[in-house]
């Protein structure tokens, strides 16, 4: 059975299968009927019945089966169409007002639009056309994101970062971009706590923060990433503040933020009385004998 359209009647009455003399007309709800047609012919019909200027590319070939049980717009039959294309491995790219069927594998070298999305993407097209969207992201590293994304990606699309200005560039279906959007949107966040500010009652604030910065970063150092751990917007900062005695501490995890505050809470504590009944790191000892600037060279070279 060859392809057919046919305009619908009025609402409530039967439609038609064959095609009229003059075709279906422009803007008219259409009933289609395509078992088996060539591809080709399917793209002149739609472009007779949205009024869309629509060429096929000589590499696309084959035949699609495409029909619906009752009238619909224009509009959702060229949409049935994509999807029936998409299924088959060509799609639309929409070039200067041209739609053009192409392979799929090929639609990323297409000359389609080109956007640039903030937020949750629900400004962005939809449908089963390829488009490319520029993803501006504003708290997560664009590299970071690349591998978490990938996989959603349709096979013949891409991705790719831009770390200059920290965004995403992505080709791929508009209805795929939207749930994208969505996704991005969820993980561009910031994870950057307020800067506390833990006061010490016995422990001397320089003494405690290199401690405190190899317990709770391995790879070492006063606020090193740890391993693995390669974005510093996720590290734990931990500065001594000698006037105050206090320990500055900025974390992005609340986690870590709590594990600090917890060996701080353990790290401070006061010390065994010393001699003459002193307490904390300062002894005071007086001399009989002994000259005390001799005695503390002697002392320091011990």
């Amino acid at each position: 059975m060859h392809g057919a359209v046919a305009p619908a009647t009025a609402a409530g009455g039967a439609s038609t299968l064959s095609v009229t003399p003059s075709g279906p007309r422009r803007g008219d709800p259409v009933t289609l009927n395509f078992v088996n047609a060539d591809i080709e012919a399917v793209a002149r019909t739609m472009a007779t019945i949205t009024g869309r200027n629509v060429v096929v590319d000589p590499r696309v070939k084959g035949t699609i089966t495409l029909s619906t049980e009752r009238p619909v717009p224009p509009s959702v039959a060229y949409s049935q169409f994509l999807a029936t294309l998409r299924l088959q491995g060509f799609t639309v790219v929409d070039a200067a007002g041209l739609d053009k069927v192409v392979p799929e594998a090929d639609a990323k070298l297409q000359g389609g639009p080109v956007s640039v999305s903030e937020g949750d993407g629900a400004s962005l097209p939809s449908g089963n056309q390829i488009v490319t969207q520029i993803f501006r992201l504003n708290y997560e590293a664009a590299n970071n994101l690349v591998p978490v994304l990938r996989p959603l990606i349709s096979p013949n699309n891409t991705i790719n970062a831009n770390p200059g200005n920290n965004s995403l560039v992505i080709t791929d279906y508009a209805d795929n971009l939207r749930r994208l959007a969505r996704i991005i949107a969820a993980m561009d966040v910031s994870n950057a706590t307020d800067v506390e500010i833990i006061p010490l009652r016995h422990a001397i604030a320089n003494d405690l923060v290199p401690l405190l910065s190899r317990l709770i970063e391995p790879g070492g150092g006063t606020g090193a990433p740890a391993a693995g751990q390669a974005e510093t917007s996720y590290k734990t900062t931990l500065l001594a503040e000698p006037r105050s005695n206090a320990i500055v501490v900025r974390s992005a995890n609340a986690a870590r933020l709590g594990l600090v505050r917890s060996l701080v809470a353990k790290l401070d504590q006061p010390t065994v009385n010393g001699v003459n009944g002193a307490s904390g790191n300062i002894y005071v000892v007086y001399l009989k004998n002994a000259d005390a600037t001799k005695l503390a060279a002697t002392l320091r070279a011990a």
